[in-house]
């Protein structure tokens, strides 16, 4: 016989690995944040004494910072969605199929609406 629902010590289980993620991404947000700001006050005084090379390094830089300060933001919001989702009764189950989402998927992506049928 199958599951048909998780639970409540299993969606425990996942809300503390979200948690964790949701920690360790909540820092990473908060160093690149910093690294951005650190970044973008402009060239100062010495602009002239840049090269043009230097510059469009220190500008593609900027550019892969605020790229993963956005990726970083993004994956966040899939998290609380997931932490919603657990405190709606609506996590663990896959939006296409309606099947439950195996322990070992939500294991290493546990903010998945989609089993991995679905998914390819």
């Amino acid at each position: 016989m199958t599951k048909k629902k998780w639970t409540q010590e299993d969606l425990e289980y996942f809300k503390n690995i979200i948690l964790e993620k949701r920690k360790k991404t909540i820092e990473e947000i908060k160093r690149l944040e910093s690294i951005t700001e650190n970044n973008s006050g402009g060239f100062g005084e010495d602009t002239y004494s840049y090269h043009m090379a230097d510059v469009g390094t220190s500008s593609q830089e900027r550019e892969k910072e605020y790229l993963w300060l956005s990726r970083e933001k993004k994956f966040l919001g899939h998290l609380n969605s997931a932490l919603s989702r657990i405190e709606n009764g609506d996590y663990g189950r896959c939006i296409e199929c309606g099947e439950l989402i195996p322990k070992e998927r939500l294991e290493e992506v546990p903010h998945t609406q989609h089993c991995a049928s679905c998914k390819q």
